[in-house]
């Protein structure tokens, strides 16, 4: 039976294990830690351990922890796939991991967000988990692996500002949350990877919706943004950026 103990379940140490590793990632830890995570996920993809699709669900619910250093996983990822000894499947993972986050955050842009819960709500499951905090997150992590071009130009033009700037606000929005959430996530998303998102890569249209968005959340919500100054948010037009 499957619930039963043995190699047959080794995927489900070996997942659990890698995403503690990955959550202890900060700038004091990441020398010493890293060489082992790129251990275990080599040999649980070269060693079919663990298929790629399984290790990325198991992976991606990292993105709501707001315990978690968002800079140095986005590091990790980026030197890990970079690394000239690394093989193809590890690669793979990483874009799987990479696209995988975009689209659960494109989904959770849905949703109207809640202040805080992973609960049922109105007899559907959340896509966001951790309420609003986990979605800020997200965004943040996002961001990152913006910034280390993990992603491909065409899947973040399609997916990470249109969903955000085009949601449908219901009466379940109580106190305009679900507003201030992603106001907050798209002035995350800027401050981390701006030079990438507004100095081209953005429809202008899309850009200048999102800068009308974070102004509009300042002013009533002073509190959620703070030192909000859309003079650090310049959009300037230039050619499209080749995908990755």
């Amino acid at each position: 039976m499957s619930a039963e103990p043995g190699y047959h379940r080794r995927g489900e140490i070996i997942g659990p294990k890698i995403y503690n590793l990955l959550s202890q990632l900060s700038p004091s830890t990441y020398s010493e830690t890293t060489p082992i995570i790129e251990y275990w996920i080599e040999y649980a993809l070269t060693g079919q351990s663990i298929t790629a699709d399984d290790l990325v669900k198991r992976l991606s619910p990292l993105i709501w922890d707001f315990r978690l250093s968002n800079v140095e996983i986005a590091r990790f990822l980026k030197e890990f796939h970079d690394s000239p000894h690394r093989s193809e499947q590890a690669r793979s993972f990483v874009d799987e991991f990479c696209s995988h986050i975009l689209l659960w955050f494109a989904a959770a842009s849905l949703e109207d967000i809640p202040m805080r819960t992973d609960r049922r709500y109105n007899g559907s499951p959340r896509v966001v988990r951790n309420g609003a905090t986990g979605f800020i997150q997200a965004a943040s992590f996002v961001g990152c692996i913006i910034e280390h071009g993990l992603l491909s130009h065409e899947l973040v033009r399609q997916h990470i500002v249109k969903p955000l700037i085009n949601h449908h606000y219901t009466h379940d929005d109580i106190n305009g949350t679900g507003k201030v959430a992603r106001a907050n996530a798209v002035y995350r998303l800027f401050i981390i990877a701006g030079k990438t998102l507004l100095q081209g890569l953005l429809e202008i249209n899309d850009a200048t919706a999102c800068l009308a968005m974070l102004e509009e959340i300042s002013r009533q919500h002073r509190t959620w943004i703070k030192d909000f100054d859309p003079a650090k948010l310049k959009v300037r037009s230039a050619p499209d950026f080749p995908c990755l």
